[in-house]
């Protein structure tokens, strides 16, 4: 059976539709609201059909989500078991930024890596999923400008496991042509898995393709690329994996 894998930056559910709700909503950074909990229970229910999910923009308990854990929300309305999430920034009791790893099989050998850059506040997470055949994925969540990605890339080459199966998926906020995606995959041996076609930003009309997935050569794929979901201002991409 194939593995299928997902990629999603979820926005915390603010749920941003058209790019004058970033002002018209700005009250959803701020505060909770049942929209943003139907949000997340519409994600839920869309990522229970994936074997992995790597979120990003996940809120860990601040004001915003109500100072409930949007990982434990999304874990016990989904499919998934077992999930691996760490903190990149804390904004005073407002809000506090993460990325997370759910899974339908244990994870072990967690790591929370923080990213280098000019401007902290950008995180990774490692995990190895014992799925009947063990694999290991990175989910990152980069910074915007190419000098502190590049940084970070280069940093990740160099704590990630050798010779193992490895998925590297998230919002780098960079194309697929672009120097620190090429950068990564040479350092690693790895295959980028969405093209330029792929695009995934604005979700409503996507313009750029700022989320990827690589993986390793333990790996063959199909059924990759971005999918028309929008309950977020990113739209997923997803892949599934035989190996």
């Amino acid at each position: 059976m194939p593995l299928k894998i997902l990629s999603y930056n979820i926005q915390a559910a603010i749920g941003t539709k058209a790019y004058r709700q970033y002002v018209t909503r700005i009250n959803r950074q701020v505060f909770n609201s049942k929209v943003k909990t139907k949000t997340l229970t519409d994600i839920a229910k869309f990522i229970s059909d994936y074997d992995i999910a790597c979120l990003q923009e996940v809120d860990l308990g601040g004001r915003r989500s109500g100072f409930k854990c949007q990982v434990d929300y999304l874990l016990g309305l989904s499919d998934f078991t077992h999930m691996s999430m760490q903190e990149n920034r804390i904004i005073g009791n407002i809000s506090r930024h993460g990325n997370a790893i759910l899974s339908k099989h244990p994870q072990s050998n967690i790591r929370d890596l923080k990213l280098p850059g000019k401007r902290m506040g950008r995180g990774a997470v490692i995990s190895r999923i014992d799925a009947p055949k063990p694999v290991y994925v990175l989910n990152v969540h980069l910074s915007l400008g190419e000098a502190d990605q590049m940084t970070q890339i280069e940093y990740l080459a160099r704590e990630v496991p050798s010779d193992v199966p490895l998925i590297i998926a998230g919002d780098f906020n960079c194309t697929a042509t672009s120097r620190p995606i090429t950068a990564l995959a040479a350092a690693l041996g790895m295959t980028s898995l969405m093209t330029p076609k792929d695009k995934t930003y604005p979700s409503w009309k996507p313009r750029k393709d700022f989320d990827h997935m690589l993986v390793s050569s333990h790996f063959m794929a199909h059924d990759t690329g971005a999918v028309d979901v929008r309950h977020s201002d990113h739209r997923p991409i997803k892949a599934s994996l035989n190996y």
